[in-house]
């Protein structure tokens, strides 16, 4: 007993010192920063065939004590041929990162587009600036000492033309490389332009309304991602409805191809928003306090999507036995769904398919969705998930990032069943997770209203039922770790659901 309270206070310590130091880095905690301006790094042939020598920017938080600091390299935008380190949303994103306590190194690397232009001639142009990100990485490692850098925690992120070099930086593969690049004059992938010998990988990256030529680059075991996109861009795409020389699949295709492969992700999209989010300062701002919550939650590790894959086999062997009408319903999420062990009872007479999961949350739900539905043809699906997204954790993801990953849900489950019924289960309060209460209402708020919006999409709401009269959790719902449910918890959701699904199907 001695050594498992030793444990757990252990356990308590190591999560409040990095939540302590979480706060730094998802919020701007320093109000002032240090800078130091045009910074060699490098120097490569240019199209013009001439040395070109590579600058860069260095930003870091002005008095911080911590001798090694995450870094995030910036690549520009500017279509290959234009653009520059100091202006606009880089200088934007690089004072916010460090004001987060990042270090920030914003490039600037070759430009120009040969001509004929043309699609190789633009790849060729992403090509140069891929070679040199690489070396500005590469910089960085060996000078990590000067700029008080954790080698472990490099990042890369870009805009528009940058962001098209981050992401082909972190998934384009030599072998991967088309065979048309004339390598023999610039080289391989990895680059000449300086600081050989040093590592150019990082641990994830942003992509800020950019675009890949090939997303099947991306491939299972990838780094992260989070992207940011307007909807409305006409000049790179979000999705894949138009070509950017060549650059044709963008964030909304990337987001969703990592989903599928299990690659921690997230997204940010602005509706009826333009390229660079029309450069409205405003909404820049907003994508910089998105993209940088869900980059602190990447300090701590990846989440791996395929730790309850022993409950999924089990699904699978226990579908070779058992049989299901086409009157059923799936009932399926994450351990709440999984500890009502008498919900066939509780929602009979209706037919129930249950199938909780882990303590999954709403990526590893987009994962396992097509798993999970297997040969059944359920006229319904009901899940509960996301308080594990929004669990005052190192790894919580904010309410709209969320929302766009059960979106995905969704798709996959209409890939299967368009015209089953889908529920969404509020997410519950509870004593645990009750510092995080505003994001669980935030969070709400989103699906209902996605709900109410969306054709044969429900929203079941359990909150007023599940809060005393005071407005807070009532502890008599829970059991010992004050966050599941005991009976009286699940006789609430028995009523609720139960009645929602007797309303809309009828109590046979």
């Amino acid at each position: 007993m001695k050594l498992l309270v030793s444990f757990f206070v252990c356990y308590l310590l190591v999560f409040t010192g990095w939540a302590q130091r979480l706060q730094r880095y998802q919020h701007e905690t320093f109000a002032q920063i240090d800078s130091v301006i045009n910074v060699g790094y490098g120097e490569a042939l240019n199209i013009k065939g001439e040395k070109e020598k590579l600058l860069l920017d260095v930003y870091s938080p002005h008095g911080d004590t911590l001798r090694k600091r995450p870094l995030v390299v910036f690549v520009h935008g500017g279509g290959f041929t234009g653009g520059d380190k100091k202006v606009g949303y880089p200088l934007l994103f690089s004072y916010g990162l460090a004001r987060r306590g990042y270090v920030c190194g914003s490039i600037n690397y070759r430009l120009g587009v040969e001509e004929p232009k043309s699609e190789k001639s633009y790849f060729e142009a992403m090509y140069r600036a891929v070679q040199d990100t690489k070396a500005a990485i590469r910089f960085f490692r060996k000078n990590a000492a000067q700029y008080g850098i954790d080698t472990t925690q490099i990042y890369l992120m870009g805009g528009s033309a940058g962001a098209m070099t981050a992401l082909h930086a972190a998934y384009l593969d030599e072998k991967e490389v088309p065979a048309y690049v004339n390598t023999e004059r610039w080289g391989m992938l990895e680059g000449n332009s300086g600081n050989a010998g040093y590592s150019s990988k990082v641990k994830a990256i942003i992509n800020c309304w950019g675009a890949m030529i090939d997303y099947r680059w991306i491939q299972k075991g990838d780094i992260p991602n989070f992207n940011v996109h307007g909807v409305a861009d006409k000049l790179v795409p979000s999705d894949s409805s138009l070509s950017y020389n060549g650059f044709k699949y963008g964030s909304q295709v990337v987001f969703e191809h990592s989903l599928a492969l299990g690659i921690p992700t997230g997204i940010r999209l602005y509706e009826n928003t333009g390229h660079t989010l029309d450069n409205d300062k405003t909404k820049q701002t907003q994508a910089l306090e998105e993209a940088g919550y869900w980059l602190a939650s990447q300090l701590k590790g990846k989440l791996n999507v395929t730790r309850f894959e022993k409950e999924i086999l089990a699904f699978e062997e226990a579908d070779k036995t058992e049989a299901y009408s086409k009157n059923a319903i799936l009932v399926t999420g994450s351990s709440f769904v999984r500890l009502w062990k008498n919900i066939k009872q509780d929602l009979a007479p209706h037919e129930i398919i249950h199938r909780g999961f882990g303590g999954s949350t709403v990526a590893e739900m987009a994962y396992y969705i097509p798993q999970i539905l297997g040969k059944h043809q359920p006229k319904a699906v009901v899940i509960y998930t996301g308080s594990n997204d929004i669990a005052d954790s190192p790894l919580d993801k904010t309410p709209l990032q969320i929302l766009e990953t059960y979106k995905v849900v969704v798709k996959n489950i209409r890939a299967k069943l368009p015209n089953a019924a889908i529920y969404w289960i509020a997410i519950s309060p509870n004593e645990r997770r009750w510092a995080v209460q505003d994001k669980i209402l935030e969070a709400n708020a989103l699906f209902k209203k996605y709900c109410e919006s969306t054709p044969n999409l429900h929203y079941i709401e359990t909150m007023p039922q599940l809060l005393g009269k005071d407005g807070k959790y009532q502890p008599e719902l829970y059991i010992g770790d004050k966050l599941h449910f005991n009976e009286k918890g699940y006789e609430i959701w028995k009523n609720v659901i139960g009645g929602v699904l007797n309303r809309d199907f009828g109590k046979k």
